[in-house]
């Protein structure tokens, strides 16, 4: 579907050392892009027009939302207190029930992106806001408050903030109540808490145990039926493994070895277990499978998250992406080298392949991840490449995690805000492929509400030399003109570049080193 290699028929031999040639084919769609893969987390979308927004990370997993009070947990000397509502997001009323929820909620309105919002369940959630928790207080305890899916008697918008159990069901009513429900308007998504299997390291003064599959498959099924019976039309986003010992063991489980006898992977059993349940319950509890991933893969010694931007860093970041998809690109991380065995990871084919074999029509997210570098070119060309990926291999959702630096803010621009007008990339996905997908990689769309036009986005991953891009766009359609759009390593402002002309079916275009340059392509 991506590589296809067989578009040599494009000289190659005949081209230059510089020359890449790139194939589109307008009329072969490849697949709807979804609008959700442009999303962040808890952070001020600026000027991105990104399209969902995310609440959520450790402090969420204690979150109560009576006092929205939170716990730290290991981040932070596992401190009980208000940072979340008032220092982090810098929200008032944070004593009022759901305050923080409804101002994050407000705030992604009002700047037109749907929300995200993650909802405790490992069995506990922080009583006040007094400070550090010592491990003696460990749930049990006055510090803590009982968490439950399910309140027997009637829902009040004001609970009492000493009663001993806080209700989940209860909260989302609030948020219906508040903003409506998700075909409505209100709250179109939830994550089943955040990084379970790390609870333990994570959060061990509430869950000190190891996390277990089927405590999983119990929790999951009782927070997401009580969502879905206040809500039906939200969308459950979950499990949210943090990376990869939790995708296939959740973190050494202890019945990992038992279970992946028969299942293959934790994973595996999740998708089989929630497969099962929809036919009990007679809903679908699981819309779409989430993982965070942190790329593993170093350069230099260095692992690309770090922000190193040595040459031999900034390669590895620039090859990194291809990790997702690519059949013949092997990165050098301790995955491929202990786990994977030296193949390749193909972590979307990878995770397809599961999808299709336990739970067809369980959709895929990205509720955190990052290359690294956003401050820095590699970092803005690394995550215009994963973005592109996203579309191009039908990822439904991603929310980026962390600040958006110049680079990254750049890579989301390229695709969401290329003109400064809110101007943005197709909504789907058509064929598109480049002779040389080491130092270069191409993604292209068309768009339902605009039929005369085509986007081509193009990435020079060279550290040092441009690229004489040969450009042929062959299908039913005749484009006439392009206007091209683009930052590189000189600065993350995306700027005009030249206009041109095509000569029947084809341009050519060079492409400066370390740069991303996006073509808006349009007919007579």
């Amino acid at each position: 579907m991506f590589q296809k290699s067989a578009f040599l028929f494009l000289l190659a031999g005949m081209a230059s050392a510089a020359d890449v040639n790139f194939l589109i084919l307008p009329d072969e769609a490849v697949a709807p892009i979804s609008p959700y893969i442009y999303g962040i987390n808890d952070k001020d979308p600026v000027d991105t027009n990104t399209t969902v927004r995310r609440l959520g990370g450790n402090r969420m997993t204690g979150y109560n939302w009576v006092n929205n009070a939170s716990n730290a947990g290991n981040d932070w000397k596992h401190t009980s207190d208000d940072w979340m509502c008032a220092q982090n997001l810098h929200y008032t009323d944070c004593d009022k029930p759901g305050s923080m929820i409804k101002q994050f909620v407000e705030q992604s309105q009002k700047a037109g992106l749907d929300s995200l919002i993650t909802v405790p369940m490992s069995g506990y959630v922080a009583a006040d806001k007094t400070g550090e928790v010592s491990e003696k207080e460990t749930a049990p305890s006055p510090r803590w408050k009982v968490i439950k899916f399910h309140k027997k008697g009637k829902y009040t918008l004001t609970p009492n903030p000493k009663d001993p159990i806080v209700y989940e069901d209860e909260f989302i009513n609030f948020l219906v109540s508040t903003f409506k429900k998700a075909s409505e308007g209100g709250v179109k998504f939830y994550n089943l808490d955040n990084e379970t299997a790390l609870w333990p390291s994570t959060h061990p003064r509430i869950h000190p145990k190891k996390t277990s599959y089927w405590e999983m498959r119990n929790l999951s099924e009782g927070l997401a039926v009580n969502i879905l019976k206040v809500d039906p039309t939200a969308q459950i986003i979950a499990p949210a493994c943090y990376g990869w010992n939790e995708f296939t063991t959740l973190q050494d489980a202890p019945e990992a070895k038992d279970l992946n006898a028969t299942f293959g992977s934790y994973l595996d059993f999740y998708l089989e277990q929630m497969k099962e349940l929809e036919k009990s319950h007679k809903m679908r509890l699981l819309h779409a499978l989430d993982l965070h991933w942190y790329p593993e893969a170093q350069g230099g010694g260095k692992r690309i998250t770090e922000n190193d931007i040595s040459p031999d860093c900034v390669e590895a970041r620039l090859q990194a992406p291809r990790s997702l998809w690519d059949p013949a690109y092997v990165e050098k991380s301790w995955i491929t080298q202990w786990s994977t065995n030296g193949k390749p990871i193909q972590l979307l084919t990878w995770m397809k392949e599961k999808i299709d074999k336990h739970y067809p029509g369980t959709k895929m997210s990205f509720t955190e991840y990052d290359y690294g570098a956003g401050d820095h070119i590699s970092g803005g060309l690394a995550q215009a490449d994963v973005l592109g990926i996203f579309g191009k291999f039908g990822v439904y959702l991603a929310t980026y995690w962390g600040d958006l630096k110049t680079y990254n803010k750049a890579a989301f621009k390229i695709f969401r805000n290329y003109d400064g007008k809110n101007s943005a990339f197709g909504d789907t996905s058509v064929s598109s492929a480049t002779d040389d997908i080491i130092q270069t990689s191409v993604y292209a769309s068309t768009d339902t509400k605009n039929t005369g036009a085509l986007w081509v986005l193009v990435l020079n991953k060279n550290q040092k030399n441009p690229i004489h891009g040969k450009f042929k766009v062959q299908g039913k359609g005749l484009y006439k003109t392009y206007d091209s759009f683009g930052f590189d390593a000189k600065s993350a402002d995306i700027k005009p570049g030249k206009k041109g002309n095509f000569d029947k079916d084809h341009f050519d275009y060079s492409l400066p080193p370390l740069s991303a340059t996006l073509f808006v392509c349009k007919g007579q």
